[in-house]
């Protein structure tokens, strides 16, 4: 754990670092009090030994020099040895068999001496059973050696200071290394304590809370990483909420487009819809890899992807999903290096367009089809006028009634047409108030009844007492009557019934037209609304007369309204026709 923590690695360092330090110190000052202290107790036993030389060179024959050698060893703690030039032993204060006067000393430097050298030895001497200082300094007579003093100091005493020196040294190396130790743990305690902070603050960046900021306790270049720190956690919170604001936006754009929007990886699998292509192609949200090849079973689609992907260039296709059609464009998403890293399929919804165009054309041939019939019949009646070919005046009044009925056909068609119009366009200038639902259905079966008894059909009306009043436009609505009652009429058989009924509900006044005919085909009946749209195909109602318009100008005049148009088989009797129209308040 140690090792692993830059507390650990700051202490031990800083540690090991204090170790070696005064390690070599301890060592080059124990051998540098060492090296003094004999340095100077060799000069003093140098020192010594000259003046005791020449106390010797003035007065060598004096009696009293053994007596006072004796003296002087004990003052400066050192064994005295005086030879001759010979290097017999002249004075002694070893007391040792093998050092009495008259015998030859045995030192290693004894001929260095004897010649006039001053030397200096640490080592065993002879006769003495101890390590010792020892140092030979030439007695000189007016130039001459004459003799040698050896001087020979135990080391004991010296080895003893140096040995308190050196135990003085250990104890303030552990001193040293203690304080070191301490101050150390603290110092990295200081300088890891910012940067711990700091990794907690980037822990919470990394988790996504920028709330949190480093403490900045000094101007060095931690306390600089601080705050550099701070100003990059504010600055990714103002970019992660951007980023998150332009993703909310993209989300809502996406959400409120009416087209399809699904985005797909180069491995096909999707990974953005909008909620329009979740509905469309039956997308699962909790499906966490949602592929087109496995979950979107359109080749239409499958093959535009893999072109796109392919040769990278963008791509529009109409497409069938079920009984829709959509114009579907797929671009691809490219990176700085120009490689696709995906495609993004925007499909609108075209169904209506196709529906309308579709519309468009079979209104232009109904249409056509319905004038051609009228102005084939005014052509052919005016050309036989004009070329005489009535040869009576009856047949020439004759003719000239035909032309007035497909001259009053053609202004129906034409008039319907522009009431439709307005209609669809809501040009259609509407008078809506009160009016009585009752004196209304009254006045046009009572308008109609000619016609149901030239036809020798019969129009049966059924109404309750306490019909209430409507808001509606009173002409519009008269002519929803008429209307209905004009297409019940054509297809009822003669003998026939047609029933004309109401009722109320809520706030609501329903009448109904029911007639004997023979029905509509139940696969037809959602049509019947449209325009020009006829059940024979063959166009066999021509032979009863009718626009086609009739009952698209009823729908559009109901809806006008904010009420309802129905249509149902009545068994055993024929087609009801049905619609709403508001109870006026009170």
């Amino acid at each position: 754990m140690i090792k692993r923590s830059l507390v650990g690695k700051v202490w031990l360092t800083v540690l090991i670092l204090v170790i070696f330090v005064m390690f070599f110190m301890g060592v080059f000052l124990s051998q540098f009090f060492e090296d003094f202290y004999f340095s100077l107790k060799f000069e003093e036993l140098v020192k010594n030994g000259i003046k005791i030389s020449e106390l010797i060179a003035d007065a060598p024959e004096r009696p009293e020099w053994q007596e006072e050698m004796v003296m002087i060893a004990r003052f400066i703690d050192a064994r005295i040895v005086i030879t001759d030039r010979q290097g017999l032993i002249r004075q002694c204060t070893i007391q040792d068999r093998g050092m009495h006067l008259g015998n030859k000393i045995q030192h290693p430097d004894a001929e260095k001496i004897l010649k006039g050298e001053i030397t200096s030895h640490r080592g065993t001497y002879p006769g003495l059973d101890m390590t010792v200082l020892s140092v030979g300094v030439p007695i000189k007579t007016d130039g001459e050696v004459v003799g040698a003093v050896f001087l020979n100091s135990p080391v004991e005493s010296v080895t003893q200071t140096v040995r308190t020196v050196q135990k003085f040294i250990f104890y303030s190396a552990l001193g040293t290394l203690f304080l070191a130790t301490v101050l150390g743990f603290i110092l990295s305690k200081r300088l890891t304590r910012p940067i711990l902070n700091m990794n907690t603050v980037a822990m919470a960046m990394a988790k996504g809370d920028f709330e949190q900021k480093v403490k900045i306790e000094s101007d060095d270049e931690i306390g600089l990483l601080g705050s550099t720190l701070n100003f990059l956690s504010s600055e990714l919170q103002k970019n992660i909420d951007a980023l998150s604001a332009e993703k909310d936006q993209l989300e809502n754009i996406l959400t409120s487009m009416t087209e399809a929007v699904v985005t797909i990886d180069i491995e096909g699998n999707i990974v953005l819809f909008n909620p329009m292509a979740r509905d469309l192609f039956k997308i699962n949200p909790l499906i966490e890899q949602v592929n087109i090849r496995e979950y979107i079973n359109n080749p239409g689609l499958i093959d535009s992807f893999y072109t796109v992907l392919e040769k990278k260039v963008h791509l529009k296709k109409e497409i069938s999903v079920g009984d829709r059609i959509f114009s579907a464009e797929l671009t691809p998403l490219q990176q700085n290096k120009g490689e696709v890293r995906g495609i993004v399929a925007v499909l609108h919804d075209i169904t209506k367009e196709k529906r309308l165009e579709l519309l468009r054309r079979e209104f232009v041939a109904n249409v056509s089809h319905e004038l051609r019939s009228p102005l084939s019949l005014l052509q052919g009646y005016v050309e036989a006028l004009a070329d005489g070919l009535a040869e009576s005046e009856e047949e020439r009044q004759r003719y000239m009634d035909i032309l007035l009925d497909e001259t009053l056909r053609l202004r129906r068609l034409v008039n319907d047409l522009l009431d439709l119009t307005q209609l669809e366009t809501g040009n259609m200038n509407m008078r809506i108030e009160k009016i009585s639902a009752e004196e209304l259905i009254q006045r046009v079966t009572t308008l109609m009844e000619p016609l149901f008894e030239e036809q020798n059909k019969k129009l049966s009306v059924a109404l309750p007492d306490d019909l209430p009043l409507v808001m509606g436009d009173e002409d519009k609505l008269q002519q929803v009557l008429v209307n209905l009652l004009d297409n019940a009429v054509k297809y009822t058989p003669v003998g026939g019934v047609v029933e004309v009924g109401a009722g109320y509900y809520d706030d609501q006044v329903v009448i109904s037209v029911t007639d004997s005919g023979s029905g509509i085909p139940e696969d037809e009946l959602e049509h019947v609304w449209e325009r020009f749209y006829k059940v024979d195909k063959a166009r066999s109602r021509e032979t009863v007369g009718g626009t086609g318009l009739g009952l698209a100008i009823v729908k559009n005049i109901i809806l006008a309204h904010g009420g309802e148009v129905k249509v149902a088989n009545e068994p055993g009797k024929g087609a009801k026709f049905t619609f709403t129209v508001k109870i006026a308040e009170e």
